[in-house]
């Protein structure tokens, strides 16, 4: 088992190997027997450790966010056809280049908001961050 070592982690190095061994395909049972360990005690070091992994893709996310000079509302209702136009005239504007393509971005906007995206229309308002390199995120 190879761990990474980081200097400052969200994860502590039992949560690191508990993780590790689920990737190789071992139950928390196997786990717990090799840890000398309660399959209880796998468990919940596991959801921590997950817990942790979720809070820090959260805060990756709002960074990124708060360092993007461009925000974009799209409306509830907005035909999702029309997101990418939307995204390249406000860019355009504010001096930005995006570098994906309209297929690009209606294929992310699917992948990372898919409920927000039914039949072809926005049914809610989509916040989309536009960085200064030019890349899109949506929230």
């Amino acid at each position: 088992m190879v761990t990474m070592p980081q200097a400052e982690s969200f994860l502590t190095d039992r949560q690191k190997q508990i993780l590790e061994l689920r990737l190789q395909g071992y139950t928390q049972d196997k786990i717990a027997v090799i840890l000398k360990t309660t399959r209880a005690n796998v468990s919940i070091i596991e959801k921590r450790a997950r817990q942790n992994i979720k809070r820090a893709k959260v805060t990756l996310k709002e960074w990124e966010q708060l360092q993007s000079p461009l925000s974009i509302i799209i409306k509830e209702g907005t035909d999702i056809m029309t997101i990418p136009r939307i995204i390249y005239k406000k860019a355009d504007q504010n001096g930005i280049k995006v570098y994906e393509n309209t297929l690009d971005i209606i294929s992310k906007i699917h992948e990372n908001i898919p409920e927000a995206a039914l039949h072809r229309r926005a049914n809610r308002p989509i916040n989309i961050f536009i960085s200064r390199n030019g890349e899109v995120s949506f929230d």
